[in-house]
């Protein structure tokens, strides 16, 4: 493929994850490919149907979730301890929650082997990212991959509008307590005395 027509693609994923996450993957092929600044028929050269689109943007978010832990992975094997805090706030950028929640209607009953691989391999990496995060006690003792993932899908999900409305920056208080919450509980985990 040609570097512009790479680039085109790539500029229509992103759109469109832009777009499922703020208005659910119904949008129109037709407002994704005007927010590209394409014509309807090159969206369709790139992505035949909107399966095959939702497909791509699954693939691409979790492409997105493995290299942000394979590079906290490499970070925190040589002791850079900003990278836990930085892998956490990518995962609220990249709108998990919406995504989420937008693709699963979309999604068929029966997910594709690209999608299955690319899931497991990433859950490892984000696995690996966990257990050297808890032997640096960045985060609590007791918290799984599935759970870091789970919450931070949870408070990224929009809020209903007479909320967000009713309460601007509710979803940001809401991300920041949980992010404070699965800090090291030292009532759970006691300092060992200095000296034993």
């Amino acid at each position: 493929m040609r570097s512009d027509a790479l680039r085109r693609r790539e500029l229509i994923l992103r759109t469109a994850r832009q777009l499922f996450a703020e208005h659910g993957a119904n949008i129109a092929m037709e407002s994704i490919a005007d927010a590209s600044n394409v014509g309807i028929g090159t969206l369709y050269r790139n992505f035949a149907a909107r399966p095959e689109l939702v497909e791509e943007v699954t693939l691409d978010m979790l492409q997105d979730v493995k290299s942000a832990a394979e590079q906290t992975v490499d970070r925190l094997g040589q002791h850079d301890l900003t990278a836990w805090d930085e892998f956490l706030e990518t995962l609220i950028k990249l709108n998990l929650g919406a995504l989420s929640e937008a693709l699963g209607v979309q999604l068929p009953a029966t997910v594709g082997g690209r999608i299955m691989d690319l899931q497991r391999t990433t859950v490892k990496v984000v696995n690996e990212a966990l257990e050297l995060a808890k032997q640096e006690n960045l985060i609590r003792q007791d918290i799984t991959g599935n759970e870091l993932i789970t919450g931070i899908g949870i408070v990224t999900r929009p809020l209903p509008r007479a909320f967000a409305k009713a309460a601007p920056g509710l979803s940001q208080r809401l991300t920041r307590i949980m992010m404070d919450g699965m800090k090291p509980n030292p009532s759970l985990h006691p300092a060992t005395p200095a000296g034993s």
